[in-house]
């Protein structure tokens, strides 16, 4: 098999009381626009899975988060793409603020409540998996 260029997205499941928080893509963004996403975004050349995910949330939402741990690893045959997920929590909790040329609305859901929404692929996936399972 020839190899491919793939990008290495980093992904927080930001769970409190039950729920996670999902945000919706802005209608501008080149990649399925209107599709429910989790927090995060790109790996940049030199950065770690944590630092990525440290900035790609204070940058989307303005919240600051601890990771707990990592949930797993996630890619789909079809698209390029590598997802790591973490479990993160709130280190405060702030009024989420987001980036309206990035998301237009945001939602704490329940993973029965997810299933219900128009997911990103990744998204739909990792819940058919079950990995957001022990989001109670």
């Amino acid at each position: 098999m020839a190899e491919q260029q793939f990008y290495v997205g980093i992904h927080g499941v930001i769970a409190s009381r039950g729920r996670m928080l999902v945000l919706k893509r802005a209608p501008v963004m080149p990649y399925r626009p209107g599709s429910w996403d989790l927090p995060g975004g790109h790996l940049a050349l030199g950065e770690s899975f944590e630092d990525c995910l440290l900035r790609e949330v204070k940058e989307e939402t303005g919240l600051d988060v601890a990771i707990d741990r990592l949930l797993g690893l996630h890619s789909m045959v079809s698209e390029p793409y590598l997802q790591a997920l973490y479990s993160c929590r709130l280190t405060v909790f702030q009024k989420v603020q987001l980036r309206p040329d990035e998301h237009v609305e945001h939602r704490w859901v329940t993973p029965a409540e997810l299933a219900s929404l128009e997911m990103i692929p990744y998204l739909a996936a990792i819940l058919k998996r079950g990995m957001l399972s022990y989001v109670k």
